[in-house]
């Protein structure tokens, strides 16, 4: 991505006193492996599992798979402890599909990702995608909800066997999309809704 673009919107101020910086995800690893052990309790999801005996080819294809322009933010508070991440990338040429993101428990209820969100969508403006997309668990209210305010639509349903059932979620940056969107399923525009 273009790093004069990115130089536009990072840092990026949130509330709360939070900050949010562009990483090289490889680099921040660490950081985001201690917040991934508080903010995910995947003990608790009941995900899939690879067994021991692939373990070792698993680990090795995702080592030599690589998304297309990933796009990995930590957010730091004021004493520049990490408070939560995000993770985006390419999931084809004019969209980007929203992977991760979290916060530790006691930064959650504070408006930050709804402040994120609508400064990450600019972002993704200026770097000329057309869509940004994601997908959630549906008892994830919290993120959906924020992200139907910021003008997400529900695109679809997945019902995967490691991850469960997830809500597809779509974002058009350009009233014609969001246009051919409402025409493709008949749906009245929204009356309420501000144009982009």
């Amino acid at each position: 991505m273009s790093a004069a673009i990115r130089a536009q919107f990072f840092p990026m101020s949130l509330p709360a006193g939070v900050t949010g910086q562009w990483v090289v995800r490889a680099e921040a690893a660490g950081e985001i492996s201690a917040l991934n052990a508080q903010i995910f309790r995947i003990d608790e999801l009941r995900l899939f599992q690879v067994p021991p005996e692939r373990e070792a080819n698993a680990r090795r294809l995702q080592q030599s798979h690589t998304p297309s322009n990933p796009e990995c933010i930590l957010f730091y508070n004021e004493s520049n402890q990490a408070v939560g991440w995000f993770y985006s990338y390419r999931e084809e040429a004019a969209t980007l599909f929203i992977d991760t993101v979290g916060f530790l428990p006691e930064y959650r209820g504070r408006g930050l990702y709804t402040a994120f969100l609508h400064q990450y969508i600019a972002y993704a403006a200026a770097l000329g995608f057309e869509r940004i997309t994601t997908n959630h668990h549906p008892n994830n209210r919290a993120i959906m909800i924020a992200e139907l305010k910021a003008g997400f639509n529900v695109v679809g349903l997945e019902l995967h066997e490691s991850s469960g059932p997830l809500i597809k979620m779509a974002y058009f940056m350009h009233a014609d999309r969001r246009a051919g969107f409402e025409q493709v399923f008949s749906m009245v525009p929204d009356p309420t809704a501000q144009s982009r």
